[in-house]
């Protein structure tokens, strides 16, 4: 068990420096390639950024899955492989020459299928409403309710500097702990390689301004798919300790903030009578921005959010309610903070203008020591520290 453990570490490190290797290659390549996406009134970004950050992370990903199959032959991940390979192709065209919306849900609909036929089924739901066995016509309806939700939920909340990347290394950090636990060398590898892949994207695309990238569609369609995968083999863990009952609750909690923020913008949409795929400007980390916070503070708040859901869903299992009502309070939680913040600063922006440009000011005279160290990082990731600037100023 701790040689497969090492190779797991050993894996994720690769995974991590192969990415650090690949992202000022992939940056140079977009903007010598002019494949970047431009600002426009929906986009929170003044000037074009390159959009292939999801390359750097699926390279990563392929080398260190091959590194770990060079030591240890799985043959259990040649269908999450064959998956994520074609959301990310999915993605990669959409990011470079733009698919509709329709032909961007054929492919996630027949990516789940694929899946549901090889056996990646929601088919149960571990005792909540008493339910333990899912029919295999339910489950298909399940199934795609999930899968395609997942991936349009993370390719939704990619709206601000780190979020998807941030959110994906929680959530497979989480999942990771989870595998180990219940001695699952492959999903437990396929875990930490994702997140040894998501460090070096998330740090360039947050702190640094010389190989900034977005992860685009490539990415979060693949985190998308991951997260489906995760979950179908989560349900599917034979159960080993007493808070593996509360399984269904645990995943909620960890795709809660992506699951309610999609749900509420697309429930708005259809109320309103438009496209619940129509492009707009009211997710949750847009009405962050319009309080003037800078984008790591909006990332941090949200992640923040994310995580308090996860700590009260566990504290909730110490309880030890039954596992409906344990789903139904963290429903509630979820809906209350990620809703509720969202309904609260909106009301305040919408109907009380004054107090909201006082919300304002105040947080930007207390965004001073958060800018500072953003500008700190941002000169570490690109490599301009004081000393070098002073050398080049005396070169000068």
């Amino acid at each position: 068990m701790l040689r497969l453990f090492f190779i797991g570490l050993s894996c994720a490190m690769v995974s991590c420096l192969v990415a650090i290797f690949l992202n000022p290659i992939v940056v140079k390549l977009a903007y010598d390639k002019h494949l970047v996406d431009a600002p426009n009134y929906r986009k929170l970004q003044k000037v074009p950024v390159p959009v292939l950050g999801g390359m750097s992370v699926y390279l990563a990903v392929v080398v260190g899955i091959m590194l770990c199959n060079y030591f240890v032959p799985v043959n259990g991940m040649y269908l999450p492989m064959s998956a994520l390979t074609i959301m990310f192709y999915v993605g990669l065209f959409d990011d470079l020459i733009g698919l509709s919306a329709r032909r961007k849900f054929f492919f996630q609909i027949l990516v789940v299928f694929l899946m549901w036929c090889f056996g990646f089924r929601v088919d149960t739901l571990l005792g909540v409403f008493g339910i333990w066995y899912i029919p295999e016509s339910w489950s298909f309806v399940l199934s795609m309710f999930t899968g395609v939700g997942l991936m349009n939920a993370i390719n939704l909340i990619d709206g601000v500097d780190g979020l998807a990347s941030g959110g994906g290394i929680i959530m497979c950090s989480l999942v990771a702990i989870f595998f180990i636990r219940h001695a699952d060398f492959v999903y437990a590898v396929f875990a930490v390689v994702f997140v040894g892949s998501l460090i070096p994207f998330f740090f360039c695309n947050v702190f640094s301004r010389k190989f900034k990238m977005f992860i685009g569609d490539s990415g979060s369609l693949m985190l998308g798919t991951v997260s489906y995968l995760f979950i179908v083999r989560w349900l599917h863990s034979a159960p080993l300790f007493p808070l593996d009952a509360y399984g269904v609750s645990c995943l909620v909690a960890i795709y809660a903030v992506p699951v309610f923020d999609t749900l509420r913008v697309m429930g708005v949409r259809i109320l309103k009578k438009t496209s619940p795929f129509k492009a707009d400007k009211t997710h949750l980390h847009h009405i962050f921005v319009d309080l003037g916070l800078p984008h790591f503070i909006v990332t941090t708040i949200i992640l923040f959010m994310s995580v308090l859901i996860i700590v009260i869903s566990y504290l909730f299992s110490l309880i030890k309610w039954h596992p409906t009502y344990q789903l139904l309070a963290v429903v509630a939680s979820s809906a209350l903070i990620v809703w509720g913040t969202y309904f609260v600063l909106r009301i305040i922006r919408d109907n009380h203008p004054d107090l909201f440009i006082s919300m304002k000011a105040r947080l930007k005279l207390r965004m001073r020591k958060p800018i500072k160290f953003y500008h700190w990082a941002q000169e570490l990731c690109d490599g301009h520290t004081r000393r070098r600037r002073r050398n080049l100023k005396l070169k000068r």
